[in-house]
């Protein structure tokens, strides 16, 4: 990778998660090395094994959730050093699958995992905002290679013109709109419960297309109607509020609604 005093020195830091958004940027191949190609690469150990030194960063990445101490510190840690700080994926975003456990039996949880519980921490989930400000998002579970590759490359130009309130913004469209320039056959016609009305586009809508229905793994829409949602499946019969809540626990999807219906 090349590297120039011009280029922002940028950080991908993985927390507790499965690493599947990191893998996505590395399915992009030539494209993402092209797009690396602009930055020199302080850490990311899906690539290099060298040790990052701890200098101050333009651009921190993070994936995953914090979930154990050393989780938080090393957020912290990367919040403190880098100027622009992004979040990469459900998890780190709204909890993701991991958050299931603080709608369920919370604490009773271990109890399933460890035979022998002294010494065990178990923590609720969190979210990475909820410990340290957040200044952009790629939504997903996992995140959309190509729109890494669109708005990362704008997040570059940004830091490099040194005016970080100049971050793009993902524009609040839904994932209708991707189906429809997909030609794909609204499941909502055939009475399939599919959120894809509330939440934000960006993913290609790639659950419709393969006839799933999106649950809503990126979160969402700022304009997201969730009553009007919410009703009409439960007028055309499609699932009970009790099968609404249950889906929104999947990916985190069920806090973004309480805070939205607590204003």
């Amino acid at each position: 990778m090349k590297e120039t005093k011009t280029n922002p020195k940028i950080a991908i830091v993985s927390l507790t998660s499965c690493e599947g958004c990191q893998f996505v940027l590395l399915d992009l191949g030539e494209k993402f090395l092209s797009l690396m190609d602009q930055v020199e690469m302080v850490d990311f150990r899906l690539l290099e094994d060298e040790e990052d030194k701890g200098d101050p960063l333009d651009i921190g990445i993070v994936e995953g959730n914090p979930v154990t101490e050393d989780n938080v510190k090393t957020l912290k840690s990367l919040r403190d050093r880098s100027k622009v700080l992004i979040v990469l994926g459900n998890c780190a975003a709204m909890g993701g699958i991991p958050e299931v456990k603080n709608y369920q039996e919370g604490k009773g949880t271990i109890k399933h995992v460890y035979k022998y519980l002294q010494g065990i921490t178990n923590p609720e989930i969190k979210e990475v905002d909820n410990f340290v400000e957040v200044d952009f998002t790629f939504p997903g579970c996992p995140i959309t290679g190509e729109e890494f590759l669109y708005y990362f490359e704008r997040i570059i130009e940004t830091v490099k013109k040194g005016n970080l309130s100049g971050l793009p913004e993902i524009p609040d469209q839904p994932v209708c709109i991707q189906c429809r320039k997909l030609g794909n056959r609204c499941l909502l016609l055939d009475k399939k419960p599919c959120f894809g009305p509330m939440i934000l586009g960006g993913c290609n809508a790639v659950c419709p297309t393969s006839r799933m229905v999106c649950q809503g793994c990126r979160g969402l829409r700022p304009k997201g109607n969730v009553e009007a949602m919410k009703q009409m499946f439960r007028k055309q019969e499609m699932m009970t509020d009790q099968e609404f809540e249950d889906t929104t626990e999947i990916y985190g999807l069920r806090d973004n609604i309480s805070e939205l219906e607590s204003k």
